[in-house]
């Protein structure tokens, strides 16, 4: 016989509006104590129960499905949030979809106009266009990553500006004389903090800031683009190199050791994001950790209140770690 919330309900002895609220998600927000949902969510999983799902979406008016849209799910650090976003949403008993937009706003308007048809419950984004939050105001929406209004609501980043600042002056304390910066997608807010960021360093240092050594990659062709650059930079004689991504960064690496080997004791990188290789990579590469878990922990946090309040609540800005090499 197929388990029923009653019989949870009966071997946990709680009602079956607790059993209800605790394998929806709700549990903390009902204040029912930690001991009694793990009760409840242990003899459901021994007694295989599985919901009714679309019984579920009937009952409450909700898909109880999330959306995740970012420009490239491939990038380790868009990666990384996805799969903590889904352990969080989880938990509140949502599922999520993922998609990526390539940066393209005509792709990221199919998406989401998709995501609506499917009557999603929200959605947590990486905008590609500030006109996400106008043609989508019914929806449920955080933004993360990147917003385009100072009064936006409901958004997680980090302290672009600063972490470039930080970056750039770890450069300039191993000695480096000239600085470019490579980045991708420069009409981003982000980026243009974090190109900011870079420049008040270098004015802070009485340094030239030349415009010529601050490049924008095109985001189809990255790999081409990033050539092209450090092989200017390096005629331009630069010695520190800021990029402004880790997927930059480990293209400069490869390039680096590649074809320019000769001149990897002579350089210094710095790049936001982390990755696992830039621990034993050459040159070293000094980076800017983003905290992953409280932003996606935000934003899954700021989207559930949304959906449930009706309401936005009031963006975040969090601090990165610098990570030394």
């Amino acid at each position: 016989m197929k388990p029923s919330i009653k019989t949870i309900a009966e071997r946990s002895g709680v009602s079956k509006t607790t059993v209800s609220f605790v394998l929806n998600g709700r549990g903390e927000e009902k204040n029912i104590s930690a001991e009694t949902q793990k009760r409840v969510k242990d003899i459901a999983r021994q007694l295989n129960y599985r919901p009714n799902h679309l019984a579920r979406s009937l009952s409450m008016g909700r898909s109880y499905t999330i959306g995740f849209v970012v420009p490239d799910i491939s990038n380790p650090f868009f990666s990384k949030i996805a799969r903590l976003v889904e352990h969080y949403a989880e938990e509140r008993g949502y599922s999520v979809m993922v998609a990526s937009t390539d940066e393209k706003p005509d792709k990221e308007q199919v998406i989401l106009e998709t995501f609506t048809n499917r009557q999603i419950d929200g959605v947590i984004i990486a905008p590609a266009t500030e006109l996400v939050q106008n043609r989508y105001s019914a929806l449920p929406i955080v933004n993360f990553d990147r917003h385009f209004h100072k009064e936006d609501k409901a958004y997680v980043s980090i302290n672009n500006t600063e972490t470039a600042r930080l970056l750039t002056q770890s450069l300039i304390d191993k000695g480096c004389q000239k600085i470019g910066l490579i980045g991708l997608s420069s009409f981003l807010p982000n980026i243009k903090e974090r190109i900011n960021g870079y420049k008040l360093a270098l004015d802070n240092n009485k340094m030239l800031v030349d415009e010529e050594l601050v490049v924008d990659v095109n985001t189809d062709t990255i790999k081409k683009g990033v050539e092209q650059a450090m092989e200017n930079m390096l005629t331009a004689d630069v010695d520190g190199f800021l990029f402004l991504n880790n997927v930059l960064a480990a293209e400069g690496i490869w390039l680096v050791n590649r074809y320019y080997p000769q001149v990897i004791d002579k350089i210094q990188f710095a790049s936001f994001d982390n990755l696992d290789v830039f621990d034993y990579a050459t040159p070293k590469v000094t980076s800017a950790l983003q905290p992953g878990d409280a932003i996606a922990r935000h934003c899954v946090e700021m989207l559930c209140h949304h959906i449930d309040n009706k309401e936005r609540s009031n963006g975040v800005r969090l601090s990165t770690t610098i990570i030394e090499r």
